[in-house]
């Protein structure tokens, strides 16, 4: 038996970008809770930055046009991925109005228990959109209506006046004007949401998007305080009450996008 079967058939590990011999092969599966904005978001990615940055995110097919619960994307992702060591993404976002606390820490454990690395959005992706141009801080309570109007109105998010009030694409759609204007700004959100880890109200402090690493999660196994110090946040941060946050940003910084000090 060779010893990429021996792996992959217990205590296997994600695989980490270095380890890769040939940037082509370099395959990242991604699930997400809804079907149109985040989808759009992994496409112009693929896009833009694929060949250059030797990736190909793969989009796993949705199953419910209507969204997913943050544990059925963690579920989703787990299943397109099997048989593979390619690395694999969860996003999700908090949204009080349709996910209690418990939906996010459930969804949360799942994935460290299988080597799934999660960007969680409170209240919403809207809020890593709207990073793009401008900082916000203020907690929302998972309600997500003043970031988008905030995206709505800035004067530098050309095609986002319209955001979320037709239908099809140019309902939440990132075609077009949309997604030109957050090209070449990814700096700018990462910087703003790792200043959000920073800022993050758990009472005991530790939180910091500092020092971080995008290396090996193995597949089976690690403990949800190992893994939650993934994401900058203290091993006792509760997810549900990370409000604001925004973790696309490690995605982008695991691909090679955009690169940060620590």
């Amino acid at each position: 038996m060779s010893k990429r079967r021996q792996r992959s058939t217990g205590g296997a590990v994600r695989r980490t970008p270095s380890s890769y011999r040939d940037p082509s092969e370099r395959v990242v599966y991604i699930a997400t809770e809804g079907p149109k904005t985040e989808q759009d978001y992994v496409i112009l990615l693929n896009q833009v930055y694929g060949r250059k940055k030797g990736f190909r995110l793969h989009f796993c097919p949705h199953p419910d046009r209507n969204g997913l619960r943050p544990k059925e994307v963690v579920e989703t992702v787990i299943e397109a991925a099997r048989g593979s060591d390619a690395e694999m993404w969860a996003l999700f976002d908090r949204d009080s109005g349709d996910k209690t606390p418990h939906d996010i820490r459930d969804a949360m454990r799942l994935a460290a228990e299988k080597g799934v690395q999660v960007a969680l959005s409170h209240p919403s992706f809207e809020l890593w959109l709207l990073l793009h141009f401008q900082q916000h801080s203020s907690p929302e309570g998972g309600l997500n209506a003043t970031v988008i109007d905030r995206l709505r109105r800035h004067p530098d998010a050309d095609g986002f006046a319209g955001y979320d009030t037709q239908s099809g694409d140019r309902g939440k759609g990132l075609g077009g004007a949309r997604g030109q204007a957050l090209l070449g700004r990814e700096e700018i959100a990462v910087r703003n949401a790792r200043s959000l880890v920073r800022q993050c109200l758990h009472p005991h402090g530790g939180c910091s998007a500092r020092d971080l690493t995008v290396g090996r999660i193995p597949a089976e196994g690690e403990s949800y305080e190992d893994w939650t110090r993934r994401t900058g946040h203290a091993p006792g941060c509760d997810p549900a009450e990370r409000d604001p946050s925004a973790d696309v940003w490690r995605l982008l910084v695991s691909l090679g996008i955009v690169t940060v000090k620590a």
